[in-house]
């Protein structure tokens, strides 16, 4: 099986990097690393990070976005197969392993996700969260040369739904969005996250995505 880089964008992730980071650590094959992208944390992220050694290596820059960070890890991962893990979450024994058999069989212009169950923070998994398809950065395995087809992450205002409009590109370019039928990987509901409860601001970002994909889809349907 290739190598591969996991990326893990970081923001006052304190509460939860360790775990996500061991979580990464023992797949089996092992990651060749771990980058953690420290996004202009206030609380003990980087030092959590950096206490690890190893494989893991820590990238510390001025807050810019988990979008942003994402592409930071990406720029400066050797690996040419790449796999995403948002600071908060979880993978489960075995998650890389399946993905990376999948990708070879079907080839790089497939991203390949898994499953993921819910799980309360503070709360051990008791295996009874909901579960859906990881349409999400926690469970993307894929070749680096599928973002040159697709094109940067960006964050929106209100820095949530960057994922969202880049799997919506991922698909305008051409490229198949495949789920394993397994559950690989833990979701953490966390209490001050990014993607806890609602925010207006933060969700005009979703409404942008939107928007940007309805643009996106009239331009290429209009005639030429």
């Amino acid at each position: 099986m290739p190598g591969y880089s996991v990326i893990i964008p970081a923001f006052n992730a304190a509460r939860t990097l360790a775990e996500a980071v061991q979580s990464a650590c023992a797949q089996t094959p092992a990651p060749v690393e771990v980058i953690v992208v420290n996004d202009g944390s206030s609380d003990d992220t980087a030092s959590i990070a950096a206490g690890f050694g190893g494989p893991v290596r820590l990238i510390s820059q001025t807050n810019a976005g988990p979008g942003a960070a994402t592409m930071t890890g990406i720029a400066a991962a050797r690996m040419s197969v790449l796999a995403f893990l948002d600071a908060d979450d979880l993978w489960l024994p075995g998650k890389v392993a399946r993905q990376l058999e999948h990708l070879r069989q079907v080839g790089s212009d497939h991203l390949v996700f898994t499953q993921m169950r819910q799980f309360r923070h503070g709360l051990p998994d008791d295996g009874q969260g909901k579960v859906a398809d990881g349409l999400s950065r926690s469970t993307l395995l894929m070749h680096r040369s599928a973002l040159d087809r697709i094109g940067p992450i960006v964050d929106p205002v209100g820095r949530r739904g960057e994922m969202i409009d880049w799997f919506g590109r991922a698909r305008e370019a051409g490229l198949a969005l495949d789920v394993l039928p397994q559950v690989l990987a833990l979701r953490r509901i966390l209490p001050g996250s990014l993607s806890w409860g609602r925010d207006a601001q933060a969700d005009s970002g979703y409404l942008r995505v939107v928007h940007a994909a309805m643009l996106r889809r009239r331009q290429k349907q209009a005639p030429e």
